[in-house]
């Protein structure tokens, strides 16, 4: 089986690589696929688009969206169009919300900063604007100055001791709807899809299990089932989950690459999605005329 990844990060927002890059090494690895999914933006999908032209690689342009959940808490978003060029896609009226979105994470960064700023941590947002380059700006590059600077070791310490959820650095953010996000990717002529089901803040399977119940009813069309972070246990869980409630079964390494401490392909760690895992989701994108982007 050829090896796909759905759920990769760039440049575009806190990835380490470029998306060319990206592009450039899944097919050079014999990738059948790949779909670069920053967060909240499309802008690298031009650049990726224009790669995979040369490469002959199937690229879907995606994106990952940071939703507040109709029944409380926060979820990702993953959203695909592989009806799109990728060379032209500009995210239609998902990239409209997304302007307010990424606003309130300007915000968020700069209220984080002073947070820093108060508990004698040396990080300006001038620095972390140098880290994250032209791509959106969030906690990782944060997180990488700190590193840089010696505050701490690794990313992971930074969001343990400072930046995650309950540290004291934390500040939350505005997200969409998780209906209103649906709805944008349905109306966009994309496939939306809960992202690593197994991060829920309550991963209980009987939630999960109504989460996505109630998101299929509003048009949710997939699980994110092929996860580094889900055990064997938890992804029988996930495809019986999928089984039942007719939703396509998706699978990502979700690579960022920070610090350069990544491997991709992600294979090479033991992490890998075979094309006959998301078989119905290949199947789906290349059902529709102009669905996938190919080459060759």
């Amino acid at each position: 089986m050829a090896t796909v990844d759905l759920h990769v990060h760039s440049t575009g927002s806190d990835g380490l690589r470029s998306p060319s890059w990206l592009v450039e090494k899944a097919s050079s690895c014999g990738f059948r696929a790949l779909s670069i999914t920053d967060h909240d933006t499309f802008c690298g999908i031009p650049e990726a688009g224009a790669a995979a032209a040369a490469s002959g690689l199937d690229l879907i342009p995606g994106i990952e969206l940071s939703v507040e959940l109709h029944g409380g808490g926060s979820a990702h978003m993953l959203g695909y169009f592989p009806g799109c060029d990728p060379e032209t896609w500009d995210g239609g009226s998902v990239e409209q919300a997304l302007k307010a979105v990424r606003r309130a994470r300007d915000e968020r960064n700069r209220l984080i900063v002073d947070k820093l700023v108060e508990m004698g941590v040396p990080v300006t947002m001038e620095e972390v604007g140098e880290k994250a380059g032209a791509g959106v700006t969030g906690r990782p590059h944060i997180a990488a100055v700190m590193v840089m600077k010696g505050v701490v070791r690794n990313s992971e310490e930074a969001f343990r001791d400072y930046l995650g959820r309950g540290a004291p650095a934390y500040v939350s953010r505005k997200r969409l709807g998780d209906y209103r996000a649906i709805g944008l990717i349905r109306e966009n002529r994309g496939i939306p899809v809960l992202a690593h089901p197994g991060l829920l803040e309550n991963r209980d399977e009987s939630r999960v299990r109504a989460l996505a119940a109630s998101l299929k009813d509003e048009g949710l069309m997939g699980l994110e089932v092929f996860y580094p972070g889900h055990d064997e246990r938890f992804i029988g869980f996930l495809l019986e989950t999928a089984r039942k409630l007719d939703l396509l079964v998706t699978g990502g390494s979700d690579y960022h690459g920070i610090d350069d401490r990544d491997v991709f392909p992600p294979s090479a760690d033991g992490f890998r999605v075979d094309s006959g895992q998301v078989a119905a989701f290949l199947e789906t994108c290349g059902s529709l005329k102009k669905e996938v982007y190919r080459h060759g």
